[in-house]
């Protein structure tokens, strides 16, 4: 028999350790889009770079990206 181990819910206008990690991962998701957006736009199109290396470097920054948030959110339930 399986059993796991469940968190119980945080009360109304209160947050537990559990509610405050799942916010924590959220923003660092939301900072890592931030900053492959800004790389993106703003720092790729100015390097004196052929088009295949600005495109391996975006994909790398995306597989980077990825990487972090399958990390953060685990395993699926």
């Amino acid at each position: 028999m399986n059993q796991t181990a469940t968190v119980p819910s945080s009360p109304r206008y209160r947050l537990n350790a559990a509610d405050g990690l799942k916010i924590l991962r959220g923003a660092a998701l939301a900072a890592g889009g931030a900053i492959l957006t800004y790389l993106a736009t703003e720092v790729l199109p100015n390097l004196e770079t052929g088009a295949a290396l600005g495109g391996a470097l975006a994909a790398a920054a995306a597989t980077a990206l990825n990487a972090l948030r399958k990390w953060l959110t685990g395993p699926a339930t």
